[in-house]
């Protein structure tokens, strides 16, 4: 279902003769070819090398206090929450920036339900995969999970939201954050031991598809092509309407 909506907006974007323009830019971004791209290849290594449970214990090995106080918060930058609050907040600047965020947080809703709860449900988190041996590094105060490991639903939501910021971004170093934020979200889930690897390399590819289909669904569809209130912030809006 997930590469039918992807085809369909890419199909859409061609219809309407426009390029793949955020596709491209992804493609050209300097913060992914230097931070995302050895991020996933990083990942696939490990996983490829020495398998998904070696690899997780691994990386598990790699802690320290403050490391475990730092991804105890960043991990929250995956919440479904940072979506609702970056769509407000974004509304007040552009609508179109703010509609970006809502279809991605639709189509990560959709497909994480999909995914974890139809396809790969019951699927063992490394919690539960490794239960009776007493291996794991766990961190005090972080609610862990046992089931519905793949994909990593924090980690879409983290790639599927900074990837959006990085491409409406005219900053070079803004971009760069942004994908170091969303590594570090991703990241986080590994070394929380909510997920393995291979649960937030699919999630990090998944993410950054759903941000680039996001962004040209609004940009082509042609119920948005009506007038300019797309560039307008949410109090232009209203004051125009007043207006009439």
């Amino acid at each position: 279902m997930f590469v039918f909506i992807l085809g369909y907006g890419f199909i859409q974007a061609e219809k309407n003769n426009e390029k793949l323009k955020y596709l491209k830019q992804v493609i050209k971004e300097k913060s992914i070819w230097f931070l995302m791209l050895p991020f996933l290849i990083w990942m696939l290594f490990m996983i490829v090398k020495y398998g998904k449970s070696t690899s997780h214990l691994m990386v598990n090995q790699w802690h320290s206090e403050i490391a475990d106080q730092f991804f105890k918060y960043v991990t929250h930058l995956g919440d479904g929450v940072v979506f609702a609050l970056l769509i407000v907040f974004l509304a007040f600047f552009r609508i179109r920036w703010s509609l970006y965020l809502l279809f991605a947080s639709l189509f990560t809703l959709l497909f994480v339900f999909i995914t974890k709860q139809i396809i790969f449900n019951g699927m063992p988190r490394p919690t539960k995969y490794f239960e009776n041996e007493e291996v794991l590094h766990l961190v005090a105060g972080v609610k862990m999970h046992s089931w519905n490991t793949f994909p990593s639903g924090h980690t879409i939501t983290a790639f599927a939201i900074f990837v959006i910021l990085m491409l409406i971004s005219k900053k070079e170093y803004l971009k760069y954050i942004f994908i170091i934020t969303a590594i570090l979200a991703g990241f986080s889930r590994v070394y929380l031991s909510q997920h393995f690897l291979g649960d937030v390399l699919s999630g990090a590819l998944i993410g950054t598809a759903i941000a680039v289909l996001s962004c040209t669904l609004v940009d082509n569809w042609s119920l948005f092509k009506k007038g300019n209130w797309l560039d307008n912030n949410i109090t232009q809006l209203f004051a125009h309407r007043n207006e009439q």
